[in-house]
């Protein structure tokens, strides 16, 4: 990752392991690069990491929605420009640009965030923290990352289903599984669903519940008017941990 500060982009070169069987990259991996080039503007405005980690909170992310005129592939150069939408409440609103190693835009994503205790990971709210204003608006946002319906029960009964476990190598600081894995989980639920021809041209999630380390999640995936669901249920306390919506052309 590299950082170009006279055109604001954090700059990514998509390395094999990041792409699929026709060497396009995968969301989950784009969604890597897009909380990467996030947590790196915060801490270009002053709440990075470090600084997060002295207040005992941290940035958690909560919905994110992503749309893709062109899929770019392995050896690709792409940049991503991020900005702060502001904050309303508890709520903060996050934009995301992203473009092709000649600076032509081919994709564009907004998000949600929270900041949250790091013990228990409940909400705290940005009033209570000095100098929150540096993320206000800079302007009215057109984007939003859409609060999804679960899959009914009764679908949900029906449909395909997958199982996957929070093992280490999902983990991250936050002591749960990270939110790019929910997006892999995802694209494994609705394979079966999108013809081969075919891509992902958006795809939007919304984070429910964490999953914390040895859970089991199970993977729910119906097609309806033309656009996938994909439900993920803790397998022993079934509560919801995310609904992803999936857009392919």
């Amino acid at each position: 990752m590299r950082y170009l500060p006279d055109e604001n982009l954090y700059g990514f070169t998509i390395i094999g392991p990041e792409t699929d069987i026709h060497d396009r990259l995968h969301y989950h991996s784009l969604f890597a690069m897009l909380q990467e080039a996030a947590c790196l503007d915060a801490d270009r405005h002053g709440f990075g990491a470090e600084v997060m980690d002295g207040l005992s909170v941290c940035w958690l992310l909560l919905r994110m929605k992503v749309e893709m005129d062109v899929i770019p592939k392995w050896k690709d150069e792409i940049y991503i420009r991020t900005w702060s939408q502001g904050f309303e409440r508890l709520l903060f609103h996050r934009d995301f640009d992203i473009f092709d190693k000649d600076r032509n835009r081919i994709g564009k994503a907004t998000s949600v965030w929270v900041i949250a205790h790091q013990g228990d990971h409940r909400p705290v709210r940005p009033s209570s923290i000095e100098g929150m204003n540096v993320f206000e608006a800079h302007g009215p946002s057109e984007r939003k990352a859409e609060k999804l319906a679960p899959i009914p029960d009764e679908m949900r009964e029906q449909a395909p289903r997958l199982k996957r476990f929070a093992d280490y190598s999902q983990i991250d600081r936050n002591m749960h599984v990270n939110n790019t894995h929910y997006v892999a989980w995802s694209e494994d639920a609705c394979y079966s669903l999108i013809p081969n021809e075919k891509r992902i041209s958006g795809l939007t999630i919304n984070y429910s519940s964490e999953v914390h380390p040895g859970e089991e999640v199970l993977l729910y995936s119906v097609l309806q008017d033309g656009k996938i669901t994909v439900d993920g249920i803790e397998a022993v306390s079934q509560r919801h941990v995310f609904t992803t919506q999936i857009v392919s052309e």
